[in-house]
């Protein structure tokens, strides 16, 4: 019987010290979360009112706004889960932490789901002779139009014209009888009416695709760090998770 209590007791002080180390674990997860929950709403927010560049960028595809309201949503749910962990892990509250880990469990499932839809669904819209082929067809080079006002600010900024260059306005109906829209042209103060009747010298020749994409790349390259980071946090918090409510039982 003696040898049985001080096995117990053994258990029990072993128990007790791998507790503090998860709580702790847990603490440094979900403040992560909180952290980077607070990230992704305020870039959403961003790309929401941000500038006009980037409301342009956002209005040129549906898929773009789609994946604003994701970040969103994303945002918000990581700030909720870890103020969920951090309340379950101070008060040792089992039923806190089967709500995080159900809560993290459904996310994790979003996400992985919106990665699959997004690649095999929205991949081959982003092309760049797919967006030459939009560009053709919905360019109105009207400023009540969003798409127009879109990519006529981006030219704007960008110093380019159309996708892949001043052909991907021949045959648009909207710009005729003019070659090329004022937001292609070098000089629209005093070249205006040589540039839009064709004079290539007088216009951009490098497309908006090519700019755009040597703006974005960089962030392109951050984003996908910092999903996969917060994928990986959400894997060792579920396990850490699952380690503390179960021995929160035999406490």
């Amino acid at each position: 019987m003696g040898h049985g209590e001080a096995s117990a007791r053994r258990t029990t002080t072993i128990t007790g010290d791998c507790l503090s180390c998860i709580k702790y674990l847990m603490l440094i997860f979900n403040t992560s979360f909180v952290v980077a929950g607070c990230l992704l709403v305020g870039l959403g927010l961003l790309g929401m009112l941000g500038t006009s560049t980037l409301g342009a960028v956002v209005n040129l595809h549906q898929g773009l706004k789609l994946a604003i309201y994701f970040v969103l949503g994303v945002g918000a749910s990581l700030f909720l889960l870890g103020f969920l962990g951090c309340c379950g892990t101070l008060r040792e509250n089992r039923c806190l932490l089967l709500f995080f880990l159900l809560l993290i469990f459904f996310v994790f499932l979003a996400e992985l789901g919106a990665a699959g839809w997004t690649l095999s669904t929205q991949r081959e819209s982003l092309t760049v002779d797919e967006l030459a082929k939009q560009m053709k067809h919905k360019f109105k080079n009207d400023e009540k139009d969003p798409y127009s006002k879109a990519w006529t600010t981006l030219m704007f900024k960008y110093d380019c014209c159309g996708i892949k260059g001043m052909q991907d306005f021949q045959g648009n109906s909207h710009v005729a009888p003019h070659k090329v829209p004022l937001s292609c042209c070098i000089n629209m103060e005093t070249e205006a009416t040589e540039c839009r009747q064709g004079q290539s010298s007088k216009i951009h020749q490098e497309g908006c695709y090519q700019k755009i994409y040597e703006t974005v790349e960089p962030y392109m390259y951050i984003g996908l760090a910092f999903c996969i980071l917060i994928l990986t946090f959400e894997l060792l918090a579920m396990s850490v998770a699952m380690c503390l409510f179960r021995g929160l039982q035999f406490v």
